[in-house]
């Protein structure tokens, strides 16, 4: 090959080596923004959960119990007081 033509192809692979370069420096720039986007997303649910009870905190339930109670066995007409 001629020197002009080895040239001519070097160059080429150059800049073709430098637009590759140029589109995975825009890529990592996005995938920066977005992984920062992410580590505040997080950030932000971690501090809710702590905030808010979960399942391994107790949590203390309390039943009210109707002052009457009914026997249903025997009964063929039971009136039931209305709560509301």
């Amino acid at each position: 090959m001629s020197e002009k033509r080895v040239m001519r192809k070097l160059k080429k692979l150059a800049a073709r080596i430098s637009a590759k370069i140029e589109s995975v420096r825009d890529e990592m720039d996005d995938l920066e923004i977005e992984f920062e986007l992410i580590q505040q997303h997080i950030n932000k649910l971690e501090t809710l959960a702590k905030e808010t009870p979960t399942n391994n905190d107790e949590i203390t339930v309390t039943i009210e119990e109707d002052e009457e109670d009914l026997d249903l066995e025997n009964s063929s007409a039971v009136t039931v007081p209305k709560k509301f």
